[in-house]
């Protein structure tokens, strides 16, 4: 198997709300944008023409390591635009292969950079030719003679490049990097496949989604399952690490999550496959997912079932109306039974540091 997106059925490309729909023959959602009244579950507030007293808004972006595209889409002399964090990003790499993310905006008379070229090492602005280096500092003004200005640099974000992936380090404040990333030991390793890569967007928090890993209770109610509990589950944490441990007794299984920040995780079933979630904020209330599948020689024949049971109907199609339709409560009523909810949201506030 290939590092590639997987196609639909059909066989061309999946849109992003392709890539979510279940291929086992289960109706997709309805279409709640043009449906008509009571045809189904509550429309998002952002998707309605009233204005609502009341209605919180998401916590702001997390500072942290973030995926902004899968290394194969940008090859040399490529130029990606991307949404994420809030802000239009470029990307792009030079022909020695150096990865640099840029803000998208030319400070000279606000051309899009996405529209430039790459040349020596550097992005040409498209409008009137100024270049600009991997750091961002313009270095050639064509036309003009005599010392280019200091304020002539496009803000670029620190970039890291494994495990298929270009990372990007986002902090509100400017802060430089606070933790490395792990490697992802499966990949290249003797018995495991190749990235089975999977790509949506979703209509959620950020920290919503992050939070459903402790949120014990719902996977009765959403997924199905037997409700888990303090004597089935643990969360611990480590700096800007946490570790989530789930065992479902009622098939003998058990999930690890190794969280990196809040963008980027590991998911092990020991055995079964291995999972490397990369979770982007396109916005407060939007997200973009790449993930990458690694499943031992063992279960390889069976990747779509394994593959569909974590992000179809049972799985992750579960959880996307609750995130679509549900607000942000900074106070929640929690009882017991909830799970480690607080714990959480004091080990993720740590993310919001320079706001």
């Amino acid at each position: 198997m290939t590092e590639t997106e997987r196609p639909t059925e059909a066989g061309t490309a999946p849109t992003a709300w392709d890539s979510v729909v279940p291929r086992s023959g289960e109706e997709p959602p309805t279409d709640r944008r043009t449906a008509g009244p009571g045809s189904g579950p509550p429309v998002p507030v952002e998707e309605l023409p009233y204005e609502l007293v009341g209605r919180p808004e998401p916590p702001p972006v997390p500072n942290g390591w973030y995926a902004i595209a899968p290394s194969a889409d940008v090859g040399p002399g490529q130029v990606l635009s991307i949404v994420a964090v809030e802000r239009e990003l470029v990307v792009f790499r030079t022909a020695a292969g150096e990865v640099s993310v840029v803000d998208a905006y030319c400070p000279h008379l606000g051309a899009h950079l996405g529209g430039g070229t790459v040349e020596d090492g550097s992005l040409r602005c498209p409008y009137h030719g100024w270049r600009f280096d991997t750091t961002g500092r313009c270095v050639e003004i064509p036309y003009a003679e005599g010392r280019i200005p200091e304020r002539a640099c496009v803000p670029s974000y620190p970039v890291l490049e494994q495990d298929g992936m270009v990372l990007f380090w986002f902090h509100a404040g400017g802060a430089a990097p606070e933790y490395e990333v792990p490697l992802v030991d499966e990949r290249g390793a003797s018995g495991w496949s190749e990235a089975i890569e999977f790509r949506s967007e979703l209509v959620a928090s950020l920290q919503d989604m992050a939070e459903n890993n402790v949120d014990y209770t719902h996977f009765r109610f959403v997924h199905g399952r037997a409700t888990l509990d303090a004597s089935t589950s643990q969360f611990t944490t480590d700096g800007p690490f946490s570790t989530v441990v789930e065992r479902f007794d009622d098939d003998g299984l058990t999930f690890t999550r190794y969280t990196w920040g809040p963008g980027l995780a590991l998911l092990r079933v020991p055995g079964f496959m291995t999972v490397h979630t990369a979770t982007t904020p396109i916005d407060r209330r939007h997200v973009r997912l790449l993930w990458n599948f690694y499943l031992p020689d063992a279960t390889v024949a069976v990747a779509d079932e394994i593959i569909d049971g974590v992000t179809g109907a049972h799985g992750l199609l579960a959880d996307v109306p609750i995130w679509r339709d549900k607000i942000f409560r900074s106070r929640p009523l929690l009882v017991k039974g909830d799970g480690p909810v607080t714990e959480f949201r004091r080990w993720y506030e740590q993310f919001y540091a320079g706001r």
